[in-house]
């Protein structure tokens, strides 16, 4: 992950009445967290910021932020700006002795430098993270990696330096795990999402466009070959079972 800008960085309490509510922005928040009660949620999950862990939050997509007025958070924070940009809600634990640790400090040490001092060891930080062991195996951190995924659009080399291993290695833990591979997978989970629109009232064309589909015949291909059935085909059948 490779960091492109940054703004708003400081070492604070959160400003009186901090809440933000379903935010969609383009930068990613990173957060190291020093004492209070704070909350990020998304889809209706709260999870609440622990003491002595870093955060980053992802980036267009609905997610709330707040914290309890009695005990404001403090915390070290920057705005930045990532390519690949932030896909998900990352937690990591900072462990004393870690050069994750080391990082943390260069970044509390330097976090009202100007940004020509700051951005590189923000960019120091941003490298131990992705370093930072977190619990989940290859397949567990593919699965989060694609369940993310809301352009609906799948490069895998871009999976391989998120994920941080060969896209080979990363194929055969996942089959290994979930006995199918990512890009069927990830398949699945657009033709799911393609019905849903589809169901709802939107036309093929609209769908097909969403669906990052190089036309309105590639995309009723591809339902045909998961559904057995065209969208219009799919459709019919539904209607005629919604009226028995």
């Amino acid at each position: 992950m490779t960091l492109q800008s940054l703004f708003g960085a400081n070492e604070s309490y959160t400003h009186e009445n901090w809440e933000y509510r379903d935010v969609y922005v383009g930068f990613s928040r990173l957060y190291y967290i020093l004492d209070g009660e704070g909350y990020y949620e998304e889809n209706g999950k709260a999870t609440r910021f622990k003491k002595g862990y870093l955060y980053l939050t992802p980036v267009k997509r609905k997610f709330s932020l707040y914290d309890n007025p009695k005990d404001q958070l403090l915390h070290t924070y920057s705005h930045i700006f990532t390519t690949p940009a932030v896909n998900r809600f990352t937690e990591i634990e900072v462990k004393p002795g870690t050069l994750l640790a080391d990082a943390v400090a260069l970044y509390r040490k330097y976090i009202h430098a100007d940004d020509a001092t700051l951005s590189p060891v923000i960019q120091l930080l941003l490298s131990c993270m992705e370093q930072a062991p977190t619990g989940r195996t290859v397949a567990e951190k593919t699965k989060l990696y694609l369940d993310a995924l809301t352009d609906f659009s799948l490069d895998m080399a871009t999976l391989s330096h998120a994920i941080g291993y060969s896209r080979e290695h990363i194929t055969r833990s996942f089959l290994a795990t979930y006995h199918i591979t990512p890009k069927h997978y990830f398949e699945q989970g657009r033709m799911n999402a393609a019905l849903r629109r589809l169901m709802d009232g939107k036309k093929v064309f609209e769908v097909a466009e969403e669906m990052r589909f190089s036309s309105p015949y590639a995309f009723s291909k591809a339902f045909k070959r998961h559904f057995g059935l065209s969208p219009k085909e799919y459709l019919a059948t539904l209607t005629r079972w919604s009226q028995k």
